[in-house]
């Protein structure tokens, strides 16, 4: 199981949880202090609180099934209409040059 942020599914949760916290824009308060997200080597800690992000779960791995499988179904319609296409322009060169001989 992963972790997903947005459309994208993190094989652990410190992947995904880094990604959510470096995109944190930094805020400035009224006394004009910088507040930010800061990692101290372990957790996440912003504003002298350590963070704990609740993620959804996904399958690790299922967009790239789901694209593996559409890959192979397009390249066998593909691969069809190749052999069509060739076929067809087969058969009418054999047409031509049947009737250019009458």
């Amino acid at each position: 199981m992963g972790y997903q942020v947005g459309r994208i599914c993190y094989q652990t949760h410190e992947e995904a949880t880094n990604v959510v916290m470096t995109q944190v824009v930094p805020t400035i308060d009224k006394d004009g202090v910088l507040h930010h997200p800061v990692f101290n080597g372990a957790n996440w800690v912003y504003k002298e609180q350590i963070i704990k992000l609740v993620m959804p779960q996904c399958e690790y791995g299922a967009y790239f099934e789901a694209a593996q499988y559409i890959g192979r179904n397009m390249v066998v319609f593909f691969a069809l209409l190749f052999v069509v296409v060739v076929a067809l322009r087969s058969v009418a060169m054999i047409e031509s040059e049947s009737s250019n001989e009458k």
